[in-house]
């Protein structure tokens, strides 16, 4: 509520004259009324320097709870700006992460069931891979053995003469680059074979050493921090809200008790001025609706129509009605 700085108040501090050149008995009834409204308007400037010690006391009581209100408020809107922008989206996530990491492990196990069941399938070809290897080693001897001349002869196309003389077979004459691929083919497979089978085993170490289904254990931690940070900011906000509704009732309470007191300030201060515009008046009063003239005729008559003019300007500032032009004062 605004108010008037009490610091720079301006009082009127009437010097009120004892109307010494009139000596009647009215006159003397007014200084006695007039003495008493001067006592009054002492007592009202105490009551006014009273009411605004009060006033100063409860303004810094009010702004001291004002502080504490945004303080406590801002400390509590904080609260709930990390819980909407990072608690709950933390919640939320996780909630995600737990879906994404149990596909993880589902696709890890059968990408484990597939390169197991690869490894086995190399393994059994190296196997193989090995007795053709010993095959054609066991054949490529053989061309040597001169107990297996007539059979070599016969798979090179080679045609022994009456003479003992043996012809090539001119449809066979690429035969011995065939042959000797076929006693070097199983060496370089068994080669490519072992390269093969060193690879799968490394894979299936690099999948296992991967162990993607370590991420379900490390994402249930990582969700039940978060939803312990998300309840602590809850239960923070809680007791934040519950602290904000007590600040806030104590800055109203204050903020009522400054209210009142400044009513009580405003109203002393009008009794002031009532008392101050009496005693301008009372004081050597001069009555300028009093007719002169011939002291036998009635000289009060205009006093009352002034009266009656009040009257009607009270009455119409009170109703929704336009009030009717004031009459001129005779």
């Amino acid at each position: 509520m605004a108010t008037s700085n009490s610091k720079g108040e301006y009082r009127n501090k009437p010097e009120i004259p004892d109307c010494s050149d009139k000596d009647n008995e009215t006159q003397h009834r007014i200084n006695v009324i007039k003495k008493t409204y001067c006592l009054a308007l002492e007592t009202a400037e105490n009551e006014i320097d009273n009411a605004k010690i009060g006033f100063e006391a409860s303004e810094k009581i009010y702004r001291s709870k004002e502080r504490r209100y945004l303080s406590t408020s801002d400390n509590c809107q904080r609260y709930l700006n990390t819980e909407i922008s990072l608690g709950a989206q933390l919640v939320q996530a996780n909630a995600k992460l737990k879906t994404n990491t149990a596909d993880y492990k589902k696709w890890d196990g059968t990408l484990a069931d597939q390169l197991a069941a690869i490894f086995k399938s190399v393994k059994d070809l190296k196997t193989k891979m090995v007795d053709l290897r010993e095959a054609a080693g066991k054949l490529e001897n053989s061309k040597s053995d001169s107990c297996c001349t007539s059979q070599w002869n016969i798979i090179i196309g080679r045609n022994e003469s009456k003479e003992g003389q043996v012809a090539d077979n001119d449809h066979c004459k690429d035969i011995e680059k065939i042959v000797d691929m076929v006693f070097d083919m199983p060496k370089a497979l068994s080669s490519d074979i072992d390269s093969i089978f060193k690879a799968s085993s490394d894979i299936i170490g690099i999948q296992k050493f991967c162990n993607t289904g370590s991420l379900v254990a490390l994402q249930e931690k990582l969700s039940g921090h978060a939803t312990e940070f998300d309840s602590l900011l809850q239960d923070t906000i809680k007791v934040r809200k519950t602290d904000l509704d007590s600040r806030q009732q104590e800055l109203k309470d204050a903020l009522s008790k400054r209210t009142g007191i400044v009513m009580d300030l405003y109203t002393l201060r009008c009794n002031y001025g009532g008392i101050h515009s009496t005693l301008k008046k009372i004081c050597c009063a001069v009555c300028g609706c009093v007719t002169s003239g011939n002291d036998c005729q009635p000289r009060l008559e205009d006093c009352a129509e002034d009266i009656c003019r009040i009257c009607g300007e009270v009455k119409y500032a009170f109703v929704k009605e336009e009030a009717p032009a004031a009459a001129p004062v005779a």
